[in-house]
């Protein structure tokens, strides 16, 4: 009786603890970031009807369309406000626990399970995802859950649950986005640690193959999107020490990094000596699975980005999951043969990871919207016009300004027009909004910084005096100008 009363508990009650921690724990917090950054971006094009959806990937929009499709669903339901459109990607962060938890358990033993989802619930970078309206969380989610069908599948090859389950979590994941494809990619060479026969070997890759036929609509555009890439991106090629520091980051503190360090060797130690008593099991060769799942696409796009900038930490996110249980393997395997050093190395280390939790911090992707958008209501009247920099801020000026032109995509540009709201590409575009607009007051907001030919600051304040001004964190700049008396543009 008693067994089946643990067993209960640690196949029941303990993941679903964990589940429950998390949600509730993060849900808490769901409201206290402003919706901002390529959030609003997301979901001003979910609102927008399915064949346009399809179409934005088309359009110059990097990511698959999945996670717009599911929000527009979401959206249909329960509306666009900031605690409905992070409640999704909220329900797959706390989903992709209990994949973490299973696959530990099932696969590897008890503290696997324990320390792999343990570090994800206590992960800075998947707290901030796991509020983020976008489709990291779901790709986290998707990669944990193609781990675990992929262990179900090269135990039972025959097993139509185990195929299905990697293939749909497959599909899923490469249209969430196509950074997934690194997956499959690891899942391909993860393959090779089983093969014993041919026969094996075609087996093994059926699924990234039916992965590869489930996505033949989408390459044309993978390609198109390839080419504008090679071009340059956003970000700028890593440093040398950013392999590590990244990893630094993912254990939210350099001190977390040591501190495993420590407990690896000191599992080391242990390891030999009981090898010595002969005590000591061969170790799992799904150890190496969890390995290369989480190395190869790391490595890859580390490397790459010498040539085409990705390495970022939302980018390199989904490389947790594999390193996450790639460290609770170890641990379980160094430290086996006792059993108080599991449990204390985990205690240590997960500890460790709370210390350092830094939840929501203000230096990392914040945005004062909301205070921004006040501060521009307080001080526009019939006379004064708002221009806002760069263009693609409208949608966050939007949404935290008048919802009903946010949530009117098909008007959006009219009734910002109508509201005297411009968002202009540069300074020549500026140049034009004040010549058509002479006499007015400006209101100009400028959300980071501009380059260094692009100063609209410097044009407003040679031709208008400016009266007010606002800095917000994270370079939100609003400044308030008047006309002066008989001064023609320069």
């Amino acid at each position: 009786m008693k067994t089946d009363i643990n067993s209960k508990f640690l196949s029941i009650y303990l993941p679903l603890a964990l589940f429950i921690l998390s949600f509730v724990w993060k849900f808490a917090y769901i409201n206290q970031r402003d919706l901002c950054l390529d959030e609003p971006f997301t979901v001003f094009n979910a609102q927008k009807s399915i064949g346009e959806i399809l179409r934005i990937p088309a359009e110059g929009e990097p990511n698959p369309p999945l996670f717009m499709i599911l929000l527009h669903f979401w959206i249909k339901l329960f509306g666009v406000s900031t605690l409905s459109v992070r409640f999704l990607p909220l329900l797959f962060n706390s989903i992709t626990i209990l994949f973490l938890y299973y696959t530990g358990k099932r696969f590897f033993g008890l503290w696997t399970g324990i320390i792999g989802s343990g570090l994800f619930v206590l992960s800075g970078y998947h707290f901030f995802h796991g509020l983020e309206a976008r489709t990291y969380a779901l790709l986290s989610l998707t990669t944990a859950s193609s781990l675990y069908f992929f262990f179900q599948f090269v135990q039972n090859s025959r097993s139509s649950r185990a195929i299905t389950g990697l293939v749909v979590s497959n599909i899923i994941m490469v249209y969430s986005h196509y950074f997934g494809w690194f997956v499959v990619l690891s899942q391909i060479i993860a393959s090779f640690v089983y093969i014993r026969s041919l026969k094996m070997f075609f087996r093994l890759m059926i699924p990234p193959l039916a992965t590869l036929a489930g996505f033949l609509p989408m390459i044309p555009l993978v390609i198109r999107q390839f080419g504008i890439s090679s071009k340059g991106t956003w970000l700028d090629p890593p440093g040398p020490h950013e392999f590590t520091d990244q990893l630094y980051h993912f254990l939210n503190h350099r001190e977390v990094y040591r501190v495993l360090i420590y407990i690896l060797a000191a599992g080391f130690l242990f390891s030999l000596f009981m090898l010595f008593r002969k005590k000591k099991k061969k170790p799992d060769p799904g150890i190496l699975v969890l390995l290369l799942w989480w190395i190869v696409p790391y490595t890859i796009m580390f490397y790459v980005s010498s040539r085409i900038p990705v390495f970022n930490s939302r980018y390199v996110l989904f490389n947790t999951i594999g390193l996450f249980l790639t460290i609770g393997a170890f641990t379980d395997y160094l430290y086996q043969g006792n059993r108080y050093l599991k449990p204390l190395a985990a205690l240590i280390l997960l500890s460790f990871m709370f210390i350092h939790l830094k939840i929501l911090p203000v230096n990392f992707g914040h945005r004062e919207w909301k205070n921004s958008v006040e501060f521009v209501k307080k001080h526009e009247n019939e006379s004064s016009i708002i221009i806002l920099f760069p263009k693609w801020s409208d949608y966050m000026f939007s949404y935290h300004y008048d919802r009903k032109i946010f949530e009117d995509h098909s008007n959006f540009n009219e009734m910002l027009a109508k509201k005297r709201i411009f968002s202009v590409w540069g300074i020549q575009h500026v140049r034009s909004i004040m010549a058509a607009n002479p006499g007015k007051r400006i209101i100009y907001l400028q959300d980071g910084e501009a380059n260094p030919g692009e100063n609209v600051f410097g044009l407003l304040d040679s031709v208008y005096q400016q009266t007010e001004s606002q800095l917000y964190p994270e370079m939100l700049n609003i400044r308030v100008y008047e006309p002066r008396p008989k001064t023609d543009l320069p």
